[in-house]
């Protein structure tokens, strides 16, 4: 629906525009036409953007159990996905818990891999999530609604408890997300693995859905001529019986060499 309306208003700014200066003359219609396209996408941005924006800063406090606010940043977030022409081919859908909580763990390229995860999985999922998100003016306010939890990466104590925080998530029945790599990788292989953030799955005994993201570093690469190729693939739960069983190293371990075995995969495929 947000993306439908979002191509909806773009046209009539199109249409609006290039009727009016018809009522001059067939050339300055023809103008207007050409201008309309990019001048009405840019007001479209500005005020799609601060439509989301307003929708999390005019509610105070923590709803993240409300499904409603999920489905309107999903929407938000497909809109994104088709502006930047992702074609995103997804594996492994079938492994993905529909009805009980997980932890999500899997590698980090760059800023839009959460948005193509948090389409894809089912909600609520809270995302341990860097702190400095939640200071931008566009996403921050709604991700502080939803209750994201912030990590601050350079402060351990802050790092133990924003774990602990998304222990009381899982525990209280939501799935969370994390990326052991602390940080983006910003290229097609991974990062050393961070085995303390594994606790978030092994402390409570949860199971682990592990996903490898592949290619989004290259969201921006000749867009808008050029559409990106984004692959995503979900391995077999790891149940919280076998999870329970493991080191923070081990988990780690264990989790990178799946990612890694998939990152392979691509890479030898040239995709």
């Amino acid at each position: 629906m947000i993306s439908f309306l979002f191509f909806l208003t773009w046209l009539a700014w199109i249409v609006i525009a290039t009727l009016l200066a018809w009522q001059l003359t067939w050339w300055a219609a023809l103008l207007a036409l050409v201008l309309s396209i990019p001048v009405g996408f840019g007001l479209n941005l500005v005020i799609f953007a601060s439509w989301l924006h307003l929708y999390g800063a005019l509610r105070p406090g923590i709803e993240r159990d409300n499904i409603l606010h999920h489905k309107f940043l999903d929407g938000f977030l497909v809109l994104v996905i088709r502006l930047l022409r992702f074609h995103v081919h997804a594996s492994g859908l079938k492994h993905i818990p529909q009805d009980d909580p997980f932890v999500f763990v899997g590698n980090h390229q760059s800023n839009y891999d959460t948005i193509i995860h948090k389409v894809l999985l089912p909600n609520p999922l809270i995302f341990i999530a860097k702190e400095a998100i939640f200071r931008w003016i566009i996403i921050g306010p709604i991700a502080r609604l939803m209750g994201h939890v912030p990590m601050h990466r350079e402060k351990d104590r802050e790092a133990v408890k924003a774990l602990l925080e998304g222990i009381k998530v899982f525990e209280s029945g939501m799935s969370v997300g994390i990326y052991p790599e602390g940080t983006r990788s910003k290229k097609n292989s991974m990062l050393p693995f961070k085995p303390g953030a594994l606790k978030l799955a092994i402390k409570p005994g949860a199971p682990v859905l592990v996903g490898v993201i592949y290619n989004t570093i290259n969201a921006w690469k000749q867009w808008p001529l050029k559409r990106q190729h984004i692959y995503v693939h979900y391995f077999p739960i790891i149940p919280k019986e076998t999870v329970q069983t493991m080191t923070s190293n081990e988990l780690s371990n264990h989790i990178r060499a799946l990612i890694q075995s998939k990152l392979d995969e691509y890479q030898n495929r040239g995709v």
